[in-house]
């Protein structure tokens, strides 16, 4: 049985790939992640949303959401922040390093740096100290 992969879609990006598109979601959280896009009431050819994810898309967003201001989720897909994120829930659900490395798609060392920065919070900023 193959399974075809699937990434981490929080919160609206889930819904959109539930009632859209996986593409859509993740072209959404790859250009947009952790930023804001405006979903206008009657799309049109030459709308920002529309020139982003096409014009359908476009008008398929404004009927399943709405117009106005949408916060767009990053994801495991926007980067490190966001599989950071992922990791860190994943760790609070009791969930084993392997089993988060494989869900976030991350090897298993960044998992266990994640658990030991989230156990000693000096480590999570390490950083600062050059500032």
């Amino acid at each position: 049985m193959t399974q075809e992969f699937r990434p981490y879609l929080p919160g609206v990006l889930a819904f959109i790939a539930d009632e859209i598109s996986d593409k859509l979601a993740v072209r959404l959280a790859e250009l947009k992640g952790g930023r804001e896009v405006y979903i206008p009431k009657n799309p049109g050819p030459e709308t920002s949303l529309a020139k982003l994810v096409g014009l359908e898309n476009a008008r398929l967003l404004y009927k399943h959401l709405g117009s106005g201001k949408l916060l767009v989720p990053a994801g495991n897909i926007g980067g490190q922040t966001g599989r950071r994120q992922r990791v860190a829930m994943l760790l609070d659900q009791g969930l084993s390093h392997s089993e988060i490395a494989a869900e976030v798609d991350v090897h298993l060392r960044t998992v266990e740096r994640v658990a030991a920065s989230l156990r000693d919070p000096e480590r999570q900023h390490q950083g600062d100290f050059f500032l």
